[in-house]
């Protein structure tokens, strides 16, 4: 599980947001958590709690943060393994914020050994004169998941000969908070739940791709029928069917956005010929493609949305799903529209 993914940064923050209020209380100055951002240039705060002291200095949720000057962006290069840790150095521009920020990527590699030696990073007023942080990160199992907990405050509450002292306390915190993330990563639901999240993404993004869709099972090590078990288990619904879904969905968008022809739309999502995704599209609606789009013209005023229809701004929908069975489920479908060129060139 990376700490990119959603459901992770849910779980991370659900089981250890206590522990670091009980990190907060014991050492009085502000305490938060962090990840990389998904392009792993900034590192971006999940979690933040007000210290105590009565200087404080709180970084608000949702604040990305410089790699290279704050403490919790340090520590999460400090503990990336070395060769994605030199890849992402490179990429990043190291910005004078103090006097004190580091200015050179070899005086920050040399300063990343010493801090992963050490299993704590320091941040001096590196990042803002004047306010001072120790961080360390998470680590758990042998997919290195990894998340940054630092304390920060005020250098006048903080001061730097304080930083190890204040270190001990908070590795102590975040051995905690290691274990019981241990034992919620390890729960068998919560693999499988995040292995269906990630496999229902990747029908959404490669719903074009049957033959990639019917061996994704392969890539996470299961066999096609508990797989196809999982994934109704979760969804109501099996992946393939899941994926016509998806294209039944945008042959709906086409029609009813495009002036695309039904053999363009069927030559788009690429059905054998016109013929067969007329046939289909009638069995699953009634009405052939080019009544399907007569009648969804007319009735744009409808206050009833057609079973294709998305928001405009997001091109989030929900749409029913009847698997075969007495179970049903509404289901949270990320659709892109058809591209300009697409649109215009019929390809």
């Amino acid at each position: 599980m990376d700490n990119q993914n959603s459901l992770y940064r849910t779980l991370l923050v659900e089981n250890t947001v206590d522990l670091l209020s009980d990190l907060r209380d014991q050492i009085g100055f502000t305490a938060a958590l962090g990840v990389f951002t998904r392009d792993q240039r900034r590192g971006i705060v999940l979690a933040s709690l007000q210290g105590t002291s009565d200087h404080s200095y709180l970084p608000r949720v949702g604040l990305r943060f410089h790699l290279h000057a704050a403490a919790p962006g340090k520590a999460l290069l400090a503990f990336t393994p070395r060769a994605s840790r030199i890849s992402i150095i490179s990429q990043l521009d190291l910005k004078r914020f103090t006097g004190n920020t580091i200015r050179t990527k070899a005086a920050l590699i040399d300063h990343l050994n010493d801090s992963a030696n050490r299993k704590l990073v320091f941040d001096k007023g590196e990042y803002l004169s004047g306010v001072n942080s120790v961080a360390t990160c998470i680590r758990i199992g042998r997919d290195h998941l990894t998340a940054a907990v630092w304390v920060t405050s005020l250098e006048i509450e903080l001061p730097d000969a304080d930083l190890p002292k204040h270190g001990e306390i908070l590795l102590k915190n975040v051995s905690a908070m290691e274990e019981r993330l241990r034992t919620t990563f390890d729960s068998q639901s919560v693999r499988h739940g995040y292995a269906m999240k990630r496999a229902k993404a990747f029908i959404e993004e490669h719903f074009h791709d049957e033959a990639a869709i019917q061996q994704y099972h392969t890539t996470i090590g299961m066999s096609s029928s508990w797989f196809r078990h999982l994934f109704r288990e979760k969804y109501g619904v099996a992946p393939l069917s899941y994926r016509l879904q998806l294209l039944h969905e945008r042959a709906c968008r086409l029609l009813v956005h495009t002036n695309l022809s039904v053999k363009e739309i069927a030559y788009q999502l690429r059905y054998d010929s016109q013929n067969y995704f007329s046939r289909y599209f009638k069995k699953r609606e009634g009405l052939s493609p080019a009544h399907y789009r007569e009648k969804a013209r007319k009735s744009n005023s409808s206050s009833s949305p057609s079973v294709c229809e998305a928001d405009a701004d997001t091109g989030m929908k929900s749409m029913q799903v009847s698997p075969a069975g007495p179970r049903s489920a509404y289901i949270r479908v990320k659709t892109q529209p058809p591209s300009l060129e697409t649109v215009s060139s019929g390809t």
